[in-house]
């Protein structure tokens, strides 16, 4: 391997996966560490799913090159744009997020909530509830990150009959597997602050939206600002102002807009374009443009659908 050099390298390891450049990164200080320093650090850590590859180095190595050159070879300038390098975020993560992102069908990741689940185990891009009481809810979340640009999705919703309440799709902020463990789950109405993958909470200011929902029946939209549910020791150790403020942030607020729409039919097909540069999110119904339901987002969102049903099977497939 003396004899190659460092082009050669990166020219052969650009014909990898990034699980395949994480791998070789660690297994040598020439590919993971370009200048063989024992101080420098590197850590690498994957989700259980294996759809998330995370790499940091203090320097820049043979295989963060050869991400690099890959990513900017492939991704057209949109796409690059849509996946700002966070810090000195790896770019061996980034080009595995580049493909997830843009290369991969959308599916439903993470599941919570006892009723709902995916129609085939073998494909994650179609979920179904059949209630067990009355109220159950649950929500079913893409976990494909969207931190810039702009991102679209489909949802296509078949009932049995109307007689549910409140099926609802939108935005929520990333969160960890962990979410999956809970037996019921609604991102509007729910603390979710200890799943989320950041401290989103105190991020953004008056901006803040931890998640967005439209509700697919009524047609109006419902926001949760923050999640975080204050302790009674952190509000008294508020001004007055800033406690009446922090606490309508954390409560549901439901909301009109000009596209609102009632829906009566079984099936349906709800779209939404989410534009992070502009802060909007838009919604569609059976391919025809309602408006735009909300501005002013800022910061990282992925998709998710929540049921919370009286009665009747729901079931919802995801697509681009």
């Amino acid at each position: 391997m003396e004899r190659f050099t460092d082009d050669t390298v990166v020219a052969l390891a650009s014909f990898l996966s990034p699980h395949d450049m994480l791998s070789l990164a660690l297994t040598c200080k020439k590919f993971g560490d370009k200048n063989g320093a024992d101080n420098k650090k590197r850590s690498a850590a994957r989700e259980e799913d294996t759809r998330e590859v995370r790499q940091r180095t203090d320097s820049i190595s043979l295989m963060e090159v050869a991400a690099h050159t890959v990513i900017f070879a492939l991704a057209t300038e949109d796409e690059r744009n849509a996946l700002p390098r966070r810090g000195e975020e790896s770019w061996i993560g980034i080009y595995q997020e580049f493909i997830v992102v843009f290369h991969t069908p959308l599916q439903f990741d993470k599941l919570a909530g006892d009723s709902i689940s995916h129609v085939d185990n073998n494909d994650k891009t179609k979920v179904c509830s059949s209630p067990r009481e009355v109220y159950d809810c649950g929500i079913a979340i893409c976990s494909n990150i969207m931190r810039a640009g702009k991102h679209c999705v489909s949802f296509q919703f078949n009932l049995s009959y109307r007689l549910s309440l409140a099926i609802s799709c939108g935005i929520m902020r990333p969160t960890t597997n962990d979410i999956t463990t809970l037996r019921k789950c609604h991102p509007v109405c729910d603390d979710l602050s200890s799943f989320s993958l950041k401290d989103y909470e105190s991020l953004y200011n008056d901006n803040n939206i931890d998640c967005c929902l439209m509700d697919t029946s009524m047609g109006h939209g419902s926001i949760r600002k923050r999640w975080k549910m204050w302790k009674e020791s952190e509000l008294l150790a508020m001004y007055e102002d800033q406690r009446e403020k922090v606490l309508e942030q954390n409560e549901f607020q439901s909301f009109d807009w000009g596209g609102i729409e009632h829906n009566n039919e079984a099936s349906y097909k709800i779209g939404m374009v989410l534009d992070l540069d502009e802060g909007t999110l838009d919604v569609y119904k059976n391919d025809r443009r309602l408006g735009t339901m909300i501005r002013g987002l800022v910061g990282e969102y992925c998709w998710v659908v929540s049921f919370r049903s009286l009665s009747g099977d729901i079931s919802v497939s995801i697509g681009r």
